[in-house]
């Protein structure tokens, strides 16, 4: 038994069910361990979370950086998120989980911000590197004539984030696949270069 699989065990645990309704004994049972096992690696429930919390924001930087790298044009790479939702994708085979869980997601950051503080910083970090990806995405697309460039690229990428922020804490029917690909055309009517 790994680290790694601990860590997995319990963000699987703690997504599922909520931080504060996980023990160590649970995480244990999950990972197919002793409790005492747990703690060759981890001090407390709390130093769990805190590096099980830096692994998940590590896994989603990742997943962001590749889709920027793989993404052939901006419009590829939002597809990839808004559309495809390939990062939500990877973050459940990640963790073995199936579903839309962003609910559980949302309550799990919203749960722990409040008593980790520097689960709050590290979140507002990956926020940020993510919010600067897609700016440098839009200034690559701008160059390149692939969208219009009387924009700011700046507040196009708050806007953009905002709505992939929205998609991930929606409710039910935002997240349908139809209205997913017509969020993205309409998104993309609005950036590419006009026709004049």
């Amino acid at each position: 038994m790994t680290k790694g699989n601990i860590i997995i065990a319990a963000l699987r645990l703690f997504v599922l069910r909520g931080y504060k309704y996980v023990s160590l004994i649970d995480v244990a049972n999950e990972a197919g361990i002793t409790k005492g096992g747990i703690y060759h690696y981890f001090s407390s429930k709390e130093e769990l979370l805190g590096i099980s919390t830096q692994y998940l924001f590590d896994r989603l930087e990742e997943k962001y950086n590749q889709l920027s790298r793989d993404s052939a044009s901006l419009k590829d790479y939002l597809n990839a998120i808004l559309v495809e939702q390939q990062v939500e994708r990877y973050i459940n085979d990640t963790l073995g989980i199936q579903g839309d869980l962003r609910a559980n997601f949302a309550r799990l950051v919203l749960e722990t911000i409040d008593n980790y503080p520097e689960i709050q910083n590290r979140l507002d970090r990956s926020q940020v590197l993510v919010r600067s990806d897609i700016e440098q995405r839009l200034i690559i697309a701008v160059d390149s004539g692939e969208i219009r460039n009387d924009m700011d690229s700046h507040s196009m990428a708050a806007i953009i984030f905002s709505l992939i922020q929205g998609q991930r804490c929606s409710g039910i029917g935002f997240n349908a696949p139809n209205l997913r690909q017509q969020m993205m055309d309409n998104l993309w009517k609005l950036i590419v270069k006009s026709a004049i």
